[in-house]
């Protein structure tokens, strides 16, 4: 018996072995059992051995069987194994195969899980859901959600809590009972407990107890303060008034003191300068500040208390307080209003009812103690007494008013004409506050060991500034009412002029340009539109005066009654509602008052009137700098959220984005759950976006480019093992490439850990396309009204986050343009470092921008000038120009700067020989290396100058002997007002970089703690020292090496930006092989070795930044520009010789030492290429060991005007009609047709509009749509050898189709074929085996428009049928070795007209309708797509009816029985995507007739065999708006008439007396382009939605068009 030595015995006449042993099994044992294989022995034979999928032990082998093809293992796993060796758990399942013992289950999620999914999905190894539906939650989504109450299993009837959120600590999630925050009581955890009060904070309430010194035990309900005894104060009577001493329960005793002060704990005197008094002040937070701060001083307290005292008090209230303040100046800054007077007259009231009701308390205790009611105390309603921090809560509203106040204050001033009495008390008011800010500068100083505050009111030193400025602006005024008079005096000199041409005379400009020069007949116009501004900008005024006008007879009244004592809680309760009440219209009025004004600060200046304006711009711009360098935390306690100022250069995000944060959390407080961290996107959810959130313990960045949403989790680092501190987080993206970093700080026993991860985005698109007016910026949560997209819409953070930086400039949460539930007092910012960051030393470093700078006033204070007084600068940077110190005394200074990256000294303290220059290119002075330079400057003997440079003598200047004449120094820069009072000083510009100490004889200063800095912030990040951008003249280039292979795998991307039409961007060499992306023509081409891609736009040398992709690989060339212009080439079979592996090879860009082509002029930045041993990252030009003429600053290419290219062309418009003199009656040529062409003729299209409406509407990745035609279909060729024998399909189908065909194959007679389709919602899989045929149909019906994954195999007569993993049939033909083949191509989604009928049944040979994605054949995707015929991609979200034609191009061809001859009339509506393209062609023997879209125009073009004619129509509001328009064309032989949403216009052409009416085939949606006229100014085909085509009152179907081709789908259209 030939049994393989597996059995002992067999049949005696045909040899069939029996009983096989040890797995084996067949006729003679050959095989093996499934799950095992066959593996030879060291004797020799064969032996069954377990499927090592994925081990080999019984435990372990998950695969139904397996087989080795050559050395490589093959397992057809179990249900609910995936991978190549059974190695994971299928989706749906959970386990870790790997693991000995181990095995895959099912997930379990109590049928909670979205249905929307295709698997129950939980975590693959865990097990725990991911995806809990109706509000369920837990790992197995057992129970009900945070915030929801019910029976998730049984009933599955969770509902949200009634809790009260802000009372409330637990919600029972089984029973909704309430479980409070302490303090606070109520079924719904909604009001505090008798005795308690601070329900609002959300912290619980707290007893509110008075002190021993109190006459009652409790607060007053109403303003939650306690009534003292003589001498006791603070708001529960805790401690002794100033001026008081002896605490006790009868209150305190008066200081037995000259100066009236007094220790109050020991009553020894004190001089009135050492104490700190609670003076009558605007601002009661500060108040209670300054209160606390004194008593701070004046215990002694430990270190570690104060330290924590103040650092809460810095982050808090102070903080947040002038920051708001900031937020008024910033924000909504623009000049005084006279209405300050009646606000101001409000103010006053406000001040007389507190002080009178401080007084009439003060009698009450009096009369108790003292007279009971027979003595009566006088009012005095002027008393300035000082008021008690804890008098009353009105100074809320106080405060309100004040900052309403300000608004018109610095907002309104333009309209004050010559109220000289108003500027004076302008002056007084800002001498008021500036005294306050002194005062509060002084203490804060004192206490602020962290700087923190000094940043954040750092705001409140512009604010100075401003109202320095404010007499100017209201010279501005009458200057503008001037320039209006002298316009009017010239409209009446108009008619003495022979020529007339616009005055440029509008309010908003604020100019005359030449008040002599002609005027055009619109200047009357424009006069009365001024007076209307004007007008209504009155007459809102008037309206906030009516506003105003209650809160001052409220206030007055409230005093009245407080002088008679009829005070009560009632009248006071009224009168801060009217005043709130009034305070919130001031809200709502005030911006529209501004709307009038915004016009004056966005208009450019053009003469010297507007000086003052670009001063106040200055001054806006520095206070918002300020704000984005306040580096505080704020608390998010998981309702609350920041939207942030987004980056003020949004085209700089689209080709790169960086966000760096702090961020901390704390586990063991708050356990990790899926929460959103930021956003930066569209208001809506919608287009593209990034955002970072924590999902399933990690940290996760999202973005989405226009395809699908990429998630880069970074799982190394779970954040539930994060320590409870400050980690920095930084995610990137450079073009479709995207990264997370994460750094974990050094603690106590751990060394600093950094952890990232990596990521790409599908598709080919690369830029973040964005658009400003809807672009937002929010960090911690978002507001109710905000849509987020899917992967981000997560509970709000709960933690700490203090932001870095947005692509490198320094940003922050202050920067804010609205907060939601957001309280940063009772939320105190998490402190960032565990000691005084900032003391008296060189450690610290400063970050200067280029726009700020500090100001360090009194220098002497510290150290006075001698015989040698010396300056001593640590300075990093990579800036060719920047001031390091500047000393200014009216005509005199000293300046020591950096020039062309040289240090430069010059200086002027009155010589009469005038100023001392030193400047040299010696090497030690070219200091921007990106190192650290130590520069001294020492002036000896009031006589020499001498110059160091890192410990290193330089340089010695003698002057005649001067003392220096300077009290204050500048360093980094300084206020242009400063810079342009001499001319020496006007061209010099801020320092961008890095000071690391400033030191005065010897002596440090903090410069952030100094009260004249302005907008520099603590830090010295090293990416603000790569270069990532440079400037080529012509004859300049970089070089550098790397391994790089660019003829074989590369992939490289840059933006660039220029005005010449050609020149080298990118160059590699190989002896005579060359790589190069260049520009030729206003065209970008790749060439490698030879082989030419060319985009297929012209105009990139437009002073615009463009951004192009170039990548080569093994099958193809690529190019693409702007995510719109994309060209490929098949890679030829003469360049499949491969360069030289892994060498470092030199490149360049800008040009080359050796190419023979032009060098580049104008800017690169931002340039990658995937080096084999580095990460993609931009290119660091500050690296590159070549660089040749080259500037690695700023680029200077501009866009040119607009004005300056219309004129451009209308002068090419006028020469070219000066041409062609021999047009009779026909209109000019439509746009485009008149201008230039290059060499091959290409038509031009300059300045492409971008539309509201995408072109790329939002699709599944690989997924397409199929239908709406009988014959929709994809035709894919290039079958695979083994296809006869075997294949392996699998797809995803979607669908409501019952009858339609999915796929379908066959050989040219049809004899041998295979196909899938529907049949009353089953799937149907048959194909033949020689006379026979398999037919698997299921039981099931899938049409119920879910996604359902198929799998269909055939492996010779055996065929199998999968469906959703889980369902498996499976038939078998009789027979075996029949040949059987079939022929390319293979059809998806339908058949050509005519195919499939003797194989399928009638009603399913056409099309489905509906979606396929992820088709693969043998685990490959099919990728040799031929043909399409009306398939699109598979767009998301709603759709509507229409035809769509998408931008992979398309077209409709109706049949001749449509007459578009001599006469017909044919009306459309269409909703494009695009500015251009073509919606109708039709070609005859003797001409054409076309209608396009270009340029956001509509045109009509006709040529009749004689002459081409045209006309066009351009709609007010646009075509490109993303709304319907209705387009009607009526043609009468050669008059043409064009109506587009009812606007008209007409051309008659010339009349051809051989035209005939023939019928021809009509093009919809674009043609051929051999059909196409050559000067027709758009070839592009239409992409947009098109509906209700008839043609000659005769509706068109298109469904039963001769042909769709491309991609066009029949019947429906994304939505809007």
């Amino acid at each position: 018996c030939n049994c393989k030595g597996h059995a002992d015995y067999c049949d005696d006449i045909t040899g069939v072995c029996k009983n096989c042993r040890d797995h084996s099994t067949g006729d003679f044992c050959e095989m093996c059992e499934d799950g095992y294989m066959l593996a030879r022995s060291l004797d020799g034979h064969h032996n069954c051995r377990p499927c090592a999928c994925p081990l080999s032990v019984p435990s372990n082998n998950f695969a139904v069987h397996c087989d080795r093809g050559g050395a490589i293992l093959r397992c057809k796993c179990q249900e609910g194994y995936a991978g190549h060796f059974c190695e994971r758990c299928a989706p749906g399942y959970y386990g870790n195969p790997m693991a000995i013992g181990n095995s895959c289950k099912r997930c379990d999620c109590n049928g909670n899980s979205d249905p929307n999914l295709i698997f129950n999905e939980c975590h693959n190894v865990t097990g725990h859901c991911q995806h809990c539906w109706g509000n369920t939650g837990g790992a197995n989504c057992e129970r009900c959600a945070s915030g929801f109450y019910g029976d998730a299993i049984s009933a599955k009837n969770c509902r949200e809590c009634e809790c009260n959120k802000c009372g409330t600590s637990l919600c029972d999630d089984r029973t909704g009972v309430c479980h409070c925050k302490p303090g606070v009581t109520g079924r719904l955890c909604d009001q505090c407990e008798e005795g308690y009060s601070g329900f609002a904070s959300c912290q619980g309430c707290r007893r509110c107890e008075c002190g021993p010194a109190s006459i009652r035990s409790t607060c007053h309900p109403l303003t939650l303060s306690c009534p003292c005894r003589p001498g006791a104060g603070g708001r529960y009577c805790q401690r002794c008034l100033p001026g008081y001493w002896d605490y006790s329960p009868s209150g305190c005793q008066k200081c037995d003191c000259e100066s009236g002060h007094c220790d109050m704990h020991t009553g020894e005197c004190l001089s009135e300068a050492a104490v700190n008094l609670c003076n009558i002040s605007k601002w009661s937070c500060d108040e209670c500040i300054w209160h606390l701060i004194g008593d701070l001083r004046l215990s002694n307290k430990t270190l570690d208390q104060l330290k924590v005292g103040v650092l809460n008090i810095s982050t808090g209230a102070a903080a947040n307080d002038r920051l708001k303040y900031y937020n008024y100046t910033a924000l909504r800054l623009q000049l005084l209003s006279r209405f300050s007077t009646k606000l101001s007259d409000a103010q006053a009231f406000l001040q007389k009812a507190a002080s009178t009701l401080q007084e009439t308390e003060d009698r009450n205790k009096a009369n108790i103690l003292k007279f009971q009611r027979n003595e009566v105390i006088s009012v005095n309603p002027t008393s300035q007494a000082p008021m008690e921090c804890h008098s009353l809560n009105v100074t809320e509203y106080h405060a309100a008013i004040d900052g309403a106040s300000q608004k018109l204050m610095e907002k309104t001033e333009r309209l004050s004409l010559a109220d000289r009495a108003l500027v004076q008390r302008a002056d007084d008011h800002a001498e008021e506050l500036e005294k306050h800010a002194n005062e509060l500068e002084e203490d804060l100083r004192e206490s602020d060991a962290n700087g923190f505050v000094q940043r954040a009111i750092s705001a409140a030193n512009v604010y100075n500034n401003i109202v320095k400025y404010i007499d100017d602006a209201n010279i501005t005024s009458l200057t503008t009412l001037n320039l209006s008079q002298r316009a009017e005096d010239v409209c009446s000199l108009g008619t003495d002029f022979p020529e007339r041409n616009a005055l440029n005379l509008d309010i908003s400009e604020l100019s005359l340009a030449h008040p002599l020069h002609p005027f055009s007949d619109r200047t009357p116009q424009r006069l009365e539109f001024t007076l209307k501004v004007a007008e209504g900008t009155l007459n809102r005024s008037a309206e906030v005066l009516q506003t105003v006008t209650p809160i001052t007879s409220k206030v007055e009244e409230w005093a009245t009654n407080m002088r008679n004592n009829e005070y009560s809680t009632d009248a006071y309760e009224q009168a801060v509602l009217s005043a709130g009440e009034a305070v919130e219209n001031l809200n709502f009025l005030v911006p529209e008052l501004l709307d009038k004004l915004k016009v004056v600060e966005e208009k450019k200046p053009v003469n010297n009137v507007t000086t003052n304006i670009i001063r106040i711009r200055e001054l806006i711009a520095q206070a918002r700098s300020v704000a984005k360098k306040v580096q505080v935390s704020m608390k998010f306690n998981g309702q609350s959220s920041v939207e942030v100022h987004p980056h003020s250069n949004l085209e700089e995000l689209k080709t790169v984005t960086s966000i760096s944060l702090f961020m901390r959390v704390d586990p063991d407080k708050d356990p990790i759950e899926d929460r959103f961290i930021l956003y930066l996107g569209d208001r809506n959810g919608r287009k593209d976006y990034m955002g970072l959130a924590i999902k399933n313990d990690n940290l996760v960045y999202v973005y989405n480019l226009g395809d699908e949403d990429v998630e880069i989790p970074l799982g190394s680092k779970p954040v539930s093992q994060w320590p409870a501190v400050f980690n920095y987080i930084k995610v990137e993206r450079l073009g479709r490439h995207g990264k997370v970093f994460l750094t974990i700080p050094s603690q106590s026993f751990t060394d600093e850990q950094k952890f990232i991860q990596k990521g790409e985005a599908p598709g080919s698109d690369s830029l973040f396309d964005i658009d400003p007016k809807d672009i937002v910026f929010f960090v911690g949560g978002v507001p109710p009204d905000v849509k987020l997209p899917p992967p981000l819409s997560l509970a709000p953070f709960v933690g700490c986050i203090e932001l870095g930086s947005l692509n490198n400039d320094v940003i922050s949460l202050y920067n804010f343009k609205e907060t939601h539930k957001m309280d940063v007092v009772a939320s105190t910012p998490c402190p960032r470092y565990t000691f005084l960051a900032f003391s008296q030393s060189r450690i610290a470093s400063y970050l200067f921008d280029g726009t700020g700078y500090a100001l360090i006033n009194n220098i002497e204070r510290r150290s006075k000038f001698g015989v040698v007084t010396r300056f001593d600068i640590a300075v990093r940077t990579v800036a060719n120009n920047g001031i390091l110190f500047l000393m200014v005394n009216g005509d005199k200074y000293f300046l020591l700067e950096l020039k062309n990256g040289f240090l430069r000294l010059m200086y002027d303290f009155g010589f009469s020989s005038g100023p001392q220059i030193f400047e040299n290119n010696l090497p030690k002075l070219q200091i921007n290396d990106a190192r650290y330079h130590e520069v001294s400057v020492i002036y000896h003997q009031s006589k020499k100058v001498i110059l160091l440079v890192d410990k290193s003598h330089v340089k010695s200047m003698e002057n005649p002997k001067t003392t220096l004449p300077f009290s204050d120094i500048y360093i980094g820069g300084a206020p242009s007002s400063i810079l342009k009072s001499r001319p020496e000083l006007s061209a010099v510009e801020g320092l961008k970089g890095c000071v690391k100490g400033f030191q005065f004889q010897k002596k440090d200063f903090n410069l952030l703690e100094e009260p004249g800095t302005i907008g520099i912030s603590s830090g010295c990040p090293e990416e603000s020292f790569m270069s990532r951008k440079a400037y080529f003249t012509g004859e300049s280039y970089l070089g550098s090496t790397a391994k790089i292979s660019p003829f074989d795998n590369f992939e490289g991307g840059l933006n660039f930006r220029t005005l010449q039409p050609s020149g080298l961007l990118f160059y590699h060499s190989e002896g005579s092989d060359e790589f190069s992306i260049s520009l030729e023509n206003g065209a970008v081409v790749l060439n490698c070795r030879g082989t030419r891609v060319k985009s297929h736009k012209k105009q990139y040398s437009d002073g615009r930044t463009h951004f192009l992709v170039a990548s080569v690989n093994n099958q193809k060339y690529s190019l693409l520009v702007d995510d719109k212009d994309k060209q490929e080439k098949k890679r030829p079979a003469s360049a499949t010789r491969s360069s030289s592996d892994t060498a470092v090879k030199t490149f360049y860009y800008g040009g080359s030492p050796s190419s023979s082509f032009k060098n580049f002029t104008g800017c690169i930045s931002y340039a990658y290429v995937n080096r084999q041993d580095q990460d993609i990252e931009p290119e660091d030009f500050q690296r590159y060991t070549v660089k040749v003429q080259t500037s690695l600053q700023d680029c200077p290419v501009q866009r040119p005007p607009a004005a300056l290219l219309s004129r451009h062309r209308e002068h090419t418009s006028r020469a070219k009609q000066n041409q062609s003199q021999k047009v009779s009656r026909e209109s000019s040529l439509p746009l485009g047709l008149m201008e230039l062409k290059g060499d091959d003729q290409e038509p031009s299209e300059v300045n492409i509009e971008r539309c509201y409406l995408s072109s790329s509407p939002r699709a599944l990745r690989r997924a397409f749509h199929y239908g709406g035609i009988a014959n929709s279909r994809q035709h894919y060729t290039d079958l695979p050898d083994s296809f006869s024998e075997r294949s392996h399909f699998s797809l995803s189908l979607k669908t409501h189709s019952s009858f339609g065909l999915i796929f379908y194959v066959s050989d040219v007679q049809e004899d041998n074929f295979m196909a899938l389709f529907l049949a009353h919602g089953k799937l149907v899989y048959t194909f033949n085996v020689a006379d026979q045929r398999v037919k698997i149909k299921s039981e099931e019906k899938y049409n119920d428009g879910a996604w359902h994954n198929v799998i269909f195999i055939r492996a010779g007569s055996m065929g199998r049928l999968i469906i959703d993993g889980l369902t498996v049939l499976e038939e078998r033909a009789q027979g075996s070795n029949i040949s059987w083949h079939v022929n390319s191509p293979i059809y998806v989604g339908g058949v050509p007209p005519g195919a499939a009928q003797r194989n399928v049944q009638r009603n399913s040979a056409y099309s489905f309708t509906g979606c396929l994605k992820n088709l693969q054949l043998n685990g490959q995707w099919l990728s040799s797509l031929a043909e399409t015929f009306g398939v699109t991609p598979c767009f998301e979200g709603l759709s509507e009816a229409g035809t769509y034609f998408s931008e992979e191009g398309g077209y409709i061809v109706l049949d001749e029985m449509f007459d578009l001859g001599l006469r017909f009339e044919l009306v459309m509506e269409v909703r494009p995507r695009v500015a251009s393209g073509v919606l109708l062609h039709v070609r005859s023997a003797q001409g054409y007739f076309t209608m396009y879209i270009h340029r956001g125009e509509a045109v009509v073009l006709v040529n009749d065999g004689s002459r081409e004619f045209s006309t066009k129509v351009s709609p007010k509001q646009g075509l490109c708006a993303g709304n319907w328009h209705r387009i009607t064309v009526i043609r009468d032989a050669n008059v043409v008439q064009l109506d587009v949403d009812s606007e008209v216009n007409h051309v008659v052409g010339p009349l051809n007396h051989n035209s005939t009416d023939t019928k021809k085939p009509v093009f919809i949606g674009g043609a051929p382009d051999v059909f196409l006229p050559e000067r027709i100014a758009t070839r592009k085909a239409y992409v947009g939605c098109m509906r209700s085509l008839t043609i000659n009152n005769s509706q068109v179907s298109f469904s039963k068009a001769v042909l769709v081709s491309g991609a066009v789908s029949v019947g429906t259209c994304p939505a809007a």
